[in-house]
């Protein structure tokens, strides 16, 4: 069984800006702090962002997945667990878990990209980089976060079923 503990994790202070009218954190806003989440993942596994810079790769945001679960509000502190889920050739997909005060608010998964700078397009993870990303724990498979980042598009809501023609 995988690891169920964390690669590493990141509180977010919810401000006023983070709100909406309502004072419920702006779906928007779970983005950007998965994010930063991810920035200072790389930042504790590899000492610095900037290491990403010096081997000439940058990781490009492919595709996201967010899922709401419970509001979060202004002033609550939104600890974000990060885990490497899937590490491929040239890619990386981290997935993300929030909660305030043990209440699950938000789960997701960015899939990423090893960019390299020079050449702009995809290139693979360099192998020491690769060796500290694999020793980080694989997110266990659960009901509300699959195994695998999808290969294809991403899964939508189904579309609302119509009454059957003798009823229209």
């Amino acid at each position: 069984m995988a690891d169920p503990r964390p690669a590493h994790v990141h509180r977010v202070r919810v401000r006023p800006v983070d709100c909406d009218r309502q004072g419920i954190v702006h779906a928007s806003r779970y983005a950007v702090f998965f994010e930063a989440a991810m920035v200072e993942t790389l930042r504790s596994l590899l000492g610095s962002y900037k290491e990403l810079e010096k081997h000439g790769i940058d990781f490009v945001l492919a595709e996201t997945s967010i899922r709401y679960l419970n509001p979060s509000r202004f002033d609550d502190l939104l600890r974000i667990s990060v885990r490497v889920r899937t590490l491929g050739t040239t890619t990386l997909t981290m997935g993300f878990d929030g909660d305030v005060d043990g209440t699950p608010v938000v789960t997701g998964w960015n899939r990423y990209v090893s960019f390299g700078t020079p050449e702009l397009r995809s290139t693979p993870i360099p192998a020491d980089f690769r060796k500290v990303l694999e020793r980080r724990p694989v997110t266990p498979r659960t009901a509300t976060t699959p195994t695998t980042a999808p290969r294809t598009a991403p899964r939508t809501a189904p579309e609302p079923r119509s009454a059957p023609a003798s009823r229209r």
